[in-house]
């Protein structure tokens, strides 16, 4: 059995293999979206750098995408690419194909956060009977919740990075209003994401009646951590209001075990999470009290988790139903 993982997100996609469904994944490599004009070159640029696997006709291929997975036709969020998945399996070497939203597997692979090796930020009880929030700004802002139910897991799969953007505070009203100006729906993700932390910026800039100097989101996190004030006080601002992302899922989705944060924003700055007001904010909720008090909170630094979340979905009894044969 040979298998191939892809983990497909706004501006990267990354692949590995391995010979079984619970084989270490190997050939781990990544590479840029906007270099490829489909995601079928993609693939084909991928097998082509494996030695050996040319004649391969894998036994699955399990792509986890940041997109909502609703029926055949899959628009890939924040990115160019479109596909049809009846349609794909019959252009990659493949016997079978497997989907899912790239958050589904970003739960999955937190099952055994032992294995996971992620960061413990804020301590607290875990209640390992009731579901786990996991959420991620990156290009956008992935939610998710993994459900232990008695066979396996179940995730609770959303589009929570396109709810409305809910401000806590004077700063972020104006943020909000700042938006608005621009365009007539402000989502959660226009502020908690990569692009969100350039938006902050400009804003703060604006703001202080100065000329924005740098404007990618890896400048901006590179100099907040360096002290530099205005981009110090965006990175502030991002972490505050995921803070309140985190406290509003928990309490719609029931997820009292706890959060781990995923995507490439979050490691970056982590570094400013002391200095930010994120672990107030997750303390702060009127209503129980008692029990946000104990809410722990976990980074997850693993650059592949996605990946091995792909490749867990193949094992889930929950998302058998999915599969696309050749």
């Amino acid at each position: 059995m040979t298998i191939m993982v892809v983990d497909v997100g706004g501006t990267n996609i990354r692949f590995a293999m391995s010979e079984t469904i619970s084989a270490p994944l190997s050939d781990i490599q990544s590479f840029e979206c906007s270099n490829f004009m489909t995601i079928e070159k993609a693939v084909e640029a991928y097998i082509d750098s494996v030695e050996g696997v040319q004649d391969v006709n894998f036994d699955a291929v399990s792509i986890a995408v940041a997109a909502p997975i609703f029926g055949d036709h899959i628009n890939v969020t924040n990115n160019h690419w479109q596909f049809i998945k009846s349609k794909l399996i019959n252009k990659i070497p493949a016997k079978s194909l497997l989907v899912v939203n790239d958050f589904v597997a970003q739960a999955l692979a937190q099952a055994d956060q032992v294995a996971s090796k992620n960061q413990l930020i804020i301590h607290g009880h875990k209640r390992a009977e009731s579901p786990l929030l996991v959420i991620g700004p990156g290009t956008g802002l992935g939610v998710a919740a993994l459900v232990p139910v008695k066979a396996d897991y179940f995730i609770v799969e959303g589009e929570g990075g396109h709810a409305r953007f809910t401000p806590y505070d004077g700063v972020e009203r104006e943020l909000e209003a700042y938006l608005q100006k621009k365009q007539p729906y402000v989502s959660i993700e226009n502020v908690v994401s990569g692009p969100g932390l350039e938006t902050i910026y400009h804003f703060l800039c604006d703001q202080a009646g100065v000329k924005a100097e740098i404007s990618s989101a890896a400048e901006i996190g590179a100099q907040a951590l360096e002290g530099v004030e205005l981009p110090r006080q965006a990175a502030l601002l991002l972490l505050n209001a995921l803070a309140s992302v985190i406290v509003d899922n928990i309490f719609i989705m029931g997820c009292w075990q706890g959060a781990v944060i995923t995507g490439g924003v979050v490691p970056k700055l982590s570094g400013l999470i002391d200095k930010s007001e994120f672990k107030e904010r997750l303390r702060s909720p009127n209503y129980l009290q008692e029990v946000f008090d104990e809410i722990p909170v976990w980074l997850s630094t693993n650059p592949i988790s996605g990946l091995l979340g792909a490749q867990s979905a193949l094992s889930n009894p929950f998302l058998r139903s999915r599969l696309v044969l050749k």
